[in-house]
């Protein structure tokens, strides 16, 4: 069950994300983690509206969105491979008419991840808390024609 935050959930939240981003971005050093640690839990989430997949009373994943930015999107590593993040993404994508996110560019399992689910990247740029490339990418709604005059 998708649902949003409640802020018990938010030692599991940031748990999921520390083992899952460790995971998903093994070529930064420790300096960039303790970076990307502060402004994820600092910074990021409590700006956040945050939706997570509750499996039997457990967070197994999350969201986290401002405005149309998805901020974070991250499952935790032993619930990974079952569809639980494309479960998430297209809740977050019927919510939304267009969603934009930075991603880190080594990271090509998450670049796929989004392209598969019609995002486009628009910009290569430099992430300033690891000097890592990253890729922003961005997803619109497409609208049928039909219907208009």
């Amino acid at each position: 069950m998708i649902r949003p935050a409640i802020p018990e959930d938010m030692p599991a939240i940031v748990d999921i994300w520390r083992r899952a981003s460790r995971l998903a971005h093994p070529f930064l050093d420790e300096d960039a983690w303790a970076a990307r640690a502060e402004e994820m839990t600092r910074q990021c989430l409590p700006d956040c509206r945050i939706q997570v997949l509750d499996a039997g009373g457990r967070v197994v994943g999350f969201a986290a969105m401002r405005g149309e930015h998805l901020e974070a999107l991250f499952v935790d590593p032993k619930a990974q491979g079952y569809g639980h993040g494309s479960e998430l993404m297209a809740h977050v994508m019927a919510l939304s008419e267009r969603i934009t996110l930075r991603v880190l560019s080594r990271n090509v399992r998450a670049v796929s991840f989004y392209r598969r689910l019609g995002f486009h990247a628009y910009l290569e740029t430099e992430d300033s808390a690891s000097g890592e490339p990253e890729t922003l990418m961005i997803w619109t709604r497409r609208r049928s024609g039909r219907g208009r005059a």
